[in-house]
């Protein structure tokens, strides 16, 4: 099989007419890679220790596929069937482990074989979960980047109205005593301006991912 590296795998099979109490399917449930054979119906006719163990069911044989894995863009079904008629082949699909108490996500590669005349399918499953949370860790980074950039705009132009306002400020301050009645209040429009123009700075530098010196 090719994986989704492009990496070559090679797996030797048991035959499959063996009877599950004889030595091949002690050598196939000893893989130490996770293997199901599947009937054209959909159904697990193989599955060894490792692969029962990621599906968090002991006796799988007999239930099909879509009971125990969820598709996560296309139904179960629709993509096994596929494989049947050798579309698809060799090519991974992700699909979520239905019953596992935490999320476990898996990657699923088929390949088709022929079994006295019938075809049947021969998966490769892989633990994905990790991937899926780096995947949704990176999606989430994304996203503050979209929104710090978006930050980063707004502040850029509340800062020129910031300036505007604070320029005119210093204009009615000139014109203005202290002893008149509105100069206390031209004051505080000064200060809150200046303070609102430092909360706009400290965005802006971490918008644009300045390193910040903290000084007293």
């Amino acid at each position: 099989m090719v994986t989704a590296s492009g990496r070559r795998e090679v797996y030797v099979l048991p035959p499959v007419a063996q009877s599950a109490q004889g030595n091949d399917w002690q050598f196939f449930d000893a893989l130490p890679v996770p293997m199901l054979k599947i009937g054209r119906t959909g159904d697990i006719q193989m599955a060894n220790r490792i692969a029962r163990d990621l599906l968090a069911h002991r006796a799988p044989l007999g239930t099909h596929l879509s009971d125990l894995v969820e598709g996560l863009g296309r139904p179960v079904s629709d993509w096994l069937a596929d494989a049947t008629r050798g579309h698809g082949l060799n090519r991974t699909e992700v699909v979520r482990a239905i019953l596992p108490p935490k999320d476990v996500f898996l990657q699923i590669t088929l390949g088709r074989i022929e079994d006295d005349g019938e075809t049947a399918l021969v998966a490769v499953l892989n633990d994905a979960t990790e991937l899926k949370t780096l995947e949704a860790q990176f999606v989430q980074s994304q996203k503050m980047q979209a929104i710090g950039q978006l930050a980063g705009g707004v502040a850029h132009d509340f800062n020129n109205l910031l300036t505007a306002i604070s320029g005119h400020c210093d204009l009615l301050l000139l014109r203005h005593e202290e002893a008149d009645p509105e100069y206390a209040d031209l004051i505080q429009i000064h200060q809150n301006a200046t303070r609102a123009a430092s909360l706009v700075g400290q965005l802006l530098a971490i918008s644009r991912k300045q390193q910040l010196r903290l000084e007293s």
